[in-house]
């Protein structure tokens, strides 16, 4: 016993700090002010008076708002109503702050689009009668459908006054886990540096010195994300949505989810299909483990911020062959002015998750081509990673990698690599199957994004603004055709400006270029072109008129997309540049000193500017809240009418040819479906063939059958959405579920299969990550 005493006291002497700290942090944590329980406040003000009430029920001011009904005998009904709402599935509590002269007044949860098995909408989720006299009425009810739209409606009895000053709604237990997952995140950071100290996992100095200054990058570059609530992007609405969309197909049976079945009012939109979603599912699963919404999307664009950082180390690093080089370029990428836009005023997540994998990219090039073609594994990986979030991306890369292959096509008659490529090409289709056919699948149908019309000319950078220093407007957006003032800016910052310039210099210095230098060279070279490219001096217009060229290049959509590949080529050329603008040791210190200062600084402006000029966009009150232009209208099909304006206002009700009549309907989350039809006695409907639009967006893995398994055709309905062809006969039941067809399972299981090959291939070659870098 005296001995176990002795070891606890000399382990607090050794690490009591230690502990201390982690008890400040935890403390620290707890301090902060998350919300727990869903809370909303509904004031007298906010309501909706209806039309045939505006004669009964008024607004007085007195010393408080309140909505007052006085007129006896004109009316009786609804008189007024909250705007609609969205909830989680959960159980919630309603107060009303009230005073009812007599009985027959009351208070009703109403669902307006809930679908009714007789094919109607709207339903009364809960009703309660007012208590004359009784100031405060609570009212407990519970959702059963996630997400689903709310409404609370006041009635009047028609006799006697009532007076309404609001109602307050909040969860009736703990909704929100967010702060307990923080501080368990602390206690693993804590654990790790203690195992760390412990000596279990070695420590390198000069890695812990990168280590803090890549910390470093990723808090600046995080800064936005330290309020409360989350500021306003131009596609912020859409990224949103599409982890909400993960998260409740996660929990409504889907896996991986195939459509966001919550989406337009549970029409579903199959945003999964066509933009791979991969990287948002572990943020999408704390929300069903009661993260909310708001802080999932933090956690993800942190996330973002800390893998570009570690993976720009290390691929920088090993594309210079030196860690003080690849330190500066991941610095200088991780702060990089176009990649923050991409984040904050863009909010286009997909982008700068793809931006991610580009220096790894890069690096697996150079494997191949100019290094170790052993580790073609590189390019698997960066070309996998990129393929996983955003397929322009993969374009683009996939066009600047055949430009680098082409021009490194001669070191292919090296024994080896020729095979080491190809490999690579294979490994890259094989590992993303899962995406590529689900892909190839739906080419085959007429969806608006195959089709996409754009003038890429009107969605160039202007040359003035490639490395803008004043950075203005970064809560604005582009605007087509517009290259001056007034839109956000397109920039690639004053430090890769400067970088590339000091390159020049010391290129053009040095007598014996070796060739580290020419590589160099190279790389400026391919990002200036993807400047050139993304700028209106390029001649799109005239690339456009040429027909084989036509479809290829517009799809495209945005030119200046391109500079993202341009910032990644670019980092490791000023990288290259600072570290050789002296060859004395102190010197070329504050060189890189001051070029880290300088990304650090301009990366500070950005954000500064940002925080100040965006408007807030998402709090915990408004966070699940849902809008019509919840997604974009590329992935409907391209018939007349098909967006999701139309689909957000259409009835959530089944609709039947002339003479068709319908019951038992249902739709549920989980892509399931089903109704029971009855045709007239003389089986004349006025139609020539028999049909019944289903509330789903149309998309061709729907599948409809009868009760005995015969199989029924399915097409595209008014608006673009499933339209079912009823057979021959009076009366049937239908049901309607999403399957897959048996080459997607398959390409699945190849790709989970060609990963697992993967890393055992990694494992067996498994060198030092650095190995040959340097200092």
């Amino acid at each position: 016993m005296k001995r176990g005493g002795q070891l606890f006291r000399e382990f607090l002497k050794t690490y009591g700090r230690h502990l201390l700290v982690t008890l400040l942090g935890l403390l620290f944590v707890l301090c902060i002010p998350f919300e727990s329980y869903y809370q909303r406040q509904f004031d007298a003000p906010e309501l909706e008076i209806l039309p045939q009430a505006e004669g009964v029920a008024t607004l007085v001011e007195e010393t408080t708002t309140a909505l007052v009904c006085r007129e006896e005998g004109t009316y009786e009904g609804i008189v007024a109503k909250s705007e609609n709402i969205t909830l989680p599935k959960g159980d919630y509590r309603l107060q009303v702050v009230s005073l009812s002269e007599v009985e027959g007044n009351y208070l009703e949860i109403y669902q307006p689009r809930k679908l009714n098995p007789d094919n109607t909408q709207g339903a009364v989720l809960k009703r309660v009668g007012l208590e004359v006299n009784q100031e405060v009425t609570e009212i407990s009810f519970t959702v059963e459908e996630a997400m689903e739209d709310l409404c609370i409606q006041i009635g009047y009895g028609g006799k006697g006054s009532l007076n309404l000053n609001g109602f307050y709604l909040t969860s009736a237990g703990r909704m929100y886990t967010d702060i307990f997952w923080l501080a368990g995140l602390v206690c693993l950071i804590s654990v790790f540096f203690l195992i760390r100290r412990m000596g279990r996992i070695p420590r390198k100095e000069k890695a812990g010195t990168a280590g803090i200054l890549l910390l470093a990058a990723v808090i600046v570059a995080s800064l936005p994300l330290s309020y409360d609530f989350l500021l306003d992007g131009n596609d912020l609405y859409y990224q949103f949505n599409r982890i909400l969309g993960i998260q409740e197909g996660l929990k409504s049976g889907q896996f991986p989810v195939k459509i966001h079945s919550t989406l337009l009012h549970g029409y579903g939109y199959g945003s999964s299909i066509f933009y791979p979603e991969l990287f948002l599912y572990p943020v999408a699963l704390l929300g069903c483990l009661g993260v909310s919404l708001i802080s999932c999307y933090k956690v993800l664009l942190i996330m973002i911020n800390g893998a570009t950082a570690v993976i720009a180390y290390f691929s920088f690093s090993g594309v210079l062959r030196c860690r003080r080089k690849g330190l500066m370029a991941a610095l200088l990428y991780t702060l990089a002015i176009y990649r923050l836009i991409d984040l904050y005023t863009r909010a286009a997540v997909g982008e700068a998750i793809a931006m991610i994998f580009l220096p790894l990219v890069l690096w697996g090039m150079y494997e191949l081509f100019l290094g170790n073609y052993g580790k073609w594994y590189l390019a698997v990986l960066g070309y996998s990673g990129i393929m996983q979030a955003h397929v322009l991306s993969t374009e683009l890369a996939l066009f600047f990698g055949c430009i680098f292959g082409l021009c490194y096509i001669g070191r292919l008659r090296e024994k080896g690599r020729g095979k080491a490529v190809l490999l690579a090409a294979g490994g890259t289709v094989l590992l993303n199957l899962g995406v590529i056919l689900p892909l190839l699948q739906h080419a085959g149908y007429d969806f608006r994004v195959f089709h996409v019309e754009s003038t890429l000319s009107w969605w160039t950078a202007a040359v003035p603004k490639i490395f803008d220093l004043m950075l203005a407007n970064p809560a604005e957006r582009t605007y087509a055709g517009l290259e001056n003032g007034g839109e956000m800016p397109i920039t690639l910052g004053v430090p890769l400006l400067v970088g590339s310039l000091v390159f020049l210099c010391c290129y053009v210095r040095e007598e014996k270029k070796d060739g580290a230098l020419k590589n160099a060279l190279f790389a400026l070279i391919l990002g200036i072109f993807g400047i050139y490219l993304s700028t209106s001096l390029f001649p799109w217009d005239r690339v456009q008129q040429i027909s084989f060229l036509h479809r290829l290049v517009t799809s495209i959509q945005i030119p200046w997309r391109f500079l993202a590949l341009s910032s990644a080529l670019l980092c490791p050329v000023c990288a290259e540049g600072f570290y050789r603008l002296s060859r004395e040791r102190e010197v070329q210190k504050g060189i890189l000193t001051g070029a880290a200062i300088l990304a650090f600084l301009c990366a500070g402006i950005y954000i500064n500017r940002y925080c100040e000029e965006a408007s807030v966009r998402y709090t915990y009150k408004n966070q699940y809240q849902r809008e019509q232009s919840q997604v974009d209208s590329l992935y409907f099909m391209e018939v007349d009418h098909a967006n999701s304006y139309r689909i957000w206002n259409r009835a959530n009700t089944f609709v039947a040819s002339q003479g068709v009549e319908l019951e038992a309907c249902r739709r549920e989350e989980n892509l399931q479906a089903g109704f029971t039809y009855r045709k007239p006695e003389d089986g004349r409907t006025g139609e020539e063939r028999d049909w019944v639009d289903v509330p789903y967006t149309y998309y061709p893995n729907y599948r409809a059958a009868l009760a005995d398994g015969t199989r029924l055709e399915t097409g595209v309905g008014d608006q673009g959405v499933l339209r079912v062809y009823l057979p021959e006969g009076e009366n049937g039941k239908v049901d309607i579920t999403y399957r897959e067809p048996w080459y997607v399972f398959t390409g699945r299981a190849v790709s989970v299969g060609a990963l697992a090959a993967l890393l055992l291939t990694i494992r067996r070659k498994r060198r030092p990550i650095l190995e040959n870098t340097g200092a």
